[in-house]
């Protein structure tokens, strides 16, 4: 069995992240990149261009259009080597087609009863210890829980996901702006994902589930079948964007949260604030720091000419703090109501975007209630660049989960 195919964002990444004028290596970029961007806006403006032609666009007007603009996506990869949602229209919406019912907003809002379930017995098992990672004990077995029972995964493979899934992520990065330790283990996250689902994917051929990897293995509208490589690279895609996203956006959540605690208190008291509180928290500081594109045809960008071919990269993070949309950007504050672009926009709009808003709401707002203090223990993210996420978030529950609502 192969392992699971390179992002076919990889080469685009590799190409962007190299060519910004500041060291992305950096502890100081990764503790805080939103300076380093402000920067470069600073410096050039909101389309910032990059040795060998490249482009850097931090601007929120020139994101939204760029992204909404037919001219650019992904150019003419080849599938075995691409991610199976990486396409350009028209093929794009009849692929996504094959795999959004899950995804879809009424899909997902059905799930929420399970989601506080789940997230109640996560606090109750850890409230009597002394202190909780917020990611490996709460973020992670809530998103792992259900992004595999989307898939497919039996109860007892699951635990077996999450090293890969930790891992796999990390792939999105180009090779040589990851840590040695890093590099080391992703290909054999990637070898151990696509062996598992390869019996998974054997197990469905002989009995469909209604579940994605049955799904995918279903014949389309006009009878043409995906082949088994074709199934782990498009599950491998979707597993990731399902599942990480929403471990960084509950810890990037807290880890704000608890730097503001007077709006973390606003929370706590009042749960039905969680959906505006989510949408700053994702301006603020959004779990997923690039999107890529390529020029298909000759276009424009903010008024800057873009020959076909060029890489172009949305910065989301800087584009989310813009001071031209944004009054006060590099300020949080749950009372805005912001649109914003943490989760893309256009027709490859997040498609697990709903999956990680309901998580993030129903586990923060759950959260909150149980007055969480910091151990004083220093934060740190983790080392990637595409994916943005705290790396651990030790807290202290000051008040069970089982004590009774605070009320909306």
């Amino acid at each position: 069995m192969s392992s699971a195919a390179e992002p076919r964002n990889a080469p685009v990444a590799r190409d962007f992240w190299d060519r910004l004028p500041f060291d992305v290596r950096s502890a100081e970029f990764h503790a805080d990149p939103y300076p380093f961007y402000e920067r470069l806006r600073a410096a050039a403006g909101p389309v910032t261009p990059l040795p060998d032609g490249a482009l850097a666009v931090t601007g929120y007007q020139e994101s939204l259009a760029l992204l909404g603009d037919p001219r650019f996506g992904f150019g003419d990869l080849p599938l075995e080597s691409a991610s199976f949602l990486m396409a350009d229209p028209p093929e794009h919406r009849s692929r996504r087609a094959r795999v959004a019912a899950p995804f879809a907003v009424r899909a997902v809002e059905r799930l929420r009863p399970v989601i506080r379930q789940k997230t109640d017995a996560l606090l109750l098992r850890a409230a009597d210890r002394a202190e909780l990672d917020v990611v490996t004990d709460l973020g992670v077995p809530l998103a792992l829980d259900l992004i595999c029972a989307l898939v497919g995964v039996p109860l007892d493979a699951r635990s077996r996901w999450y090293g890969a899934l930790s891992w796999l992520a990390a792939g999105f990065d180009p090779d040589a702006l990851r840590a040695p330790a890093t590099g080391a283990r992703v290909e054999p996250a990637r070898v151990e994902f696509a062996q598992y689902l390869g019996a998974v994917i054997k197990e469905r051929r002989r009995s469909p589930h209604d579940d994605l990897v049955s799904a995918l293995l279903a014949p389309s509208a006009d009878g043409s079948l995906l082949t088994g490589q074709q199934v782990i690279t498009a599950v491998g895609q979707l597993v990731v964007a399902g599942y990480e996203p929403v471990v960084n956006m509950i810890a990037n959540g807290m880890h704000a949260l608890l730097r503001h605690p007077e709006q973390l208190e606003h929370l706590a008291g009042h749960p039905a604030a969680a959906p505006s509180v989510v949408e700053e928290l994702l301006r603020y500081d959004p779990p997923i720091q690039l999107i890529p594109r390529l020029a298909l045809t000759d276009a424009d960008v903010g008024g800057v000419r873009v020959r076909a071919g060029t890489v172009v990269g949305v910065l989301p993070g800087a584009a989310n703090r813009d001071p031209a949309v944004f009054t006060d950007p590099h300020r949080f504050d749950a009372g805005r109501s912001p649109q914003h672009l943490a989760l893309g926009h256009g027709e490859h709009f997040c498609l697990g975007a709903r999956l990680v808003r309901v998580q993030a709401q129903v586990m923060l707002s759950a959260l909150a209630r149980c007055r969480p203090v910091p151990t004083g223990e220093p934060v740190r993210y983790k080392p990637t660049l595409i994916s943005r996420g705290v790396e651990r978030l030790p807290v202290v529950l000051t008040r069970r989960p089982d004590e009774g609502d605070d009320g909306e």
